[in-house]
């Protein structure tokens, strides 16, 4: 071993652990806040609607689904404009940072534009394919999707300034933005749905407003921010590739998972309504690890870019280290939650016994997979920050493609059980979590050989 392969190693020694699991917790818990605070509004706009009907529940859960299929696409430009910014602040060249924060804005408000379009003229081929089997319906629900559509510019931009924000280290205006813009969401919804008297459109409609409210209020603390205001540049077409190049795999990923899950409910289906009602509760119970985690994500993205930009392998090295044990930590507490208190944590939801008996089930045999969720996330965020997002989405995709085929097998073996679906995920995300972190250790030690010599 050469001298200077020793001496880079020797960098990759433990430094300022408790000063770095503070800086990343801090970055974290705004982003974490901003999560549970979707899920909470989710919630509210949920009982809104509710109250209109089963019909209305289903117009708007019918569109909603090409709704969060636009954020996957989003990130083909905010994955990207988040690291590059990242690495920008690192290296020190704020001009490098402006330049991408200027081609980005251009290239999702086009992206946006053409999404919605699409939307536009398809929508009703769309909402079809969902087959809801009742005129009605399928008018409201596309009538919905073309007037919540139109709020796809400005959400398209929130997400890309909170992108970038974020990769610059500022986690919290984000989250006072969004905060904002989910209490005016909140307020509008009651008074347009119920005391105007307009529905589900109404919800639409205030949607639209407070996340437009959120984009002038990006823009206001862009322009006040003198390391991400573009002022002095232009687009620049290879900026733009290169954001595209890092948001690619991505977007693969999180419209294949997608696709992926349609497909695990249509399996799920075969065992009635009561079990789609049992994984969409069991999902809603993951939440509480898998939003905090993407907390973490976020962060160490972050940090870990910045510090790749300026050169410094060891502060990178200790920010993955550090990640890993928050990793530990969190993975470790929601498994010995969602194992030991599976039933009454499920009992919250749903009362009716066979809903208790199968949801049981389902938290239990996935709260085995808990923490290694929880590393892949952690994974996820460490190889964005270096600037490779191919890993994390190849070997999320195949991994989580294989859940299909490897349902249907236990099925077969287990003489047609449902726990051989539950087991299917649950396998499946071990398998991620641990591949992706050992992925992860070997190609980092084997770019520092690289370094050295």
């Amino acid at each position: 071993m050469t001298f200077a392969l020793k001496d880079s190693l020797k960098r990759l020694a433990p430094v300022e652990a408790r000063s770095m699991m503070r800086q990343m917790i801090l970055l974290a818990l705004p982003v974490i806040g901003s999560s549970f605070m979707t899920m909470a509004y989710n919630f509210v706009n949920m009982i809104f609607v509710g109250n209109l009907g089963s019909d209305a529940v289903a117009a708007v859960g019918s569109a909603s689904f090409f709704m969060h299929l636009s954020w996957g696409i989003s990130s083909l430009i905010t994955v990207g404009a988040g690291i590059r910014v990242s690495h920008a602040i690192g290296r020190g060249d704020a001009q490098l940072a402006r330049s991408y924060v200027r081609s980005g804005i251009l290239a999702i408000i086009s992206l946006a534009v053409l999404y919605y379009v699409f939307l536009f003229f398809m929508g009703k081929d769309l909402i079809g394919l969902i087959q809801l089997n009742d005129v009605s319906i399928e008018r409201a629900a596309t009538r919905f999707l073309l007037i919540i559509g139109m709020v796809i510019p400005f959400t398209f931009q929130n997400l890309f300034f909170t992108s970038v924000f974020i990769g610059a280290g500022d986690s919290k205006s984000p989250f006072r933005i969004n905060a904002t813009a989910f209490a005016i969401n909140i307020v509008l919804d009651y008074l347009f749905i119920f005391q105007a008297g307009m529905g589900i459109n109404g919800a639409a409609i205030s949607t639209i407003i407070s996340q437009a409210v959120a984009t002038v209020m990006f823009y206001f603390k862009l322009n006040s921010s003198a390391t991400l205001k573009p002022i002095g540049t232009a687009f620049q077409r290879s900026l733009l590739k290169d954001l595209v190049k890092l948001g690619v795999s991505p977007t693969v990923q999180r419209v294949s998972f997608t696709i992926v899950a349609i497909g695990m409910a249509r399996i799920i289906s075969d065992w009635g309504s009561t079990a789609i009602a049992v994984q969409k509760v069991g999902i809603q119970v993951e939440a509480i690890s898998y939003m905090t985690a993407g907390g973490f994500l976020a962060a160490l993205s972050t940090i870990s870019g910045q510090a790749y930009g300026a050169g410094d392998y060891r502060k990178q090295w200790q920010a993955f280290r550090t990640g890993m044990l928050l990793a530990f930590i969190l993975g470790t507490l929601t498994s010995v939650l969602l194992i030991v208190f599976a039933k009454p944590l499920f009992s919250i939801f749903l009362q009716d016994r066979e809903s208790v008996v199968m949801g049981t089930e389902y938290l239990v045999i996935l709260g085995f997979s808990q923490l290694f969720m929880v590393l892949e996330l952690i994974g996820t965020g460490a190889f964005f920050g270096w600037g490779k997002t191919n890993i994390p989405a190849i070997t999320g995709i195949a991994l989580t493609v294989l859940r299909i085929p490897l349902a249907l097998t236990f099925i077969a073996f287990w003489h047609n059980d449902l726990s051989s679906v539950w087991w299917s995920i649950s396998i499946s995300s071990i398998a991620k979590g641990t591949l992706l972190v050992v992925l992860f250790i070997l190609l980092f030690k084997s770019y520092l050989r690289k370094v050295a010599h």
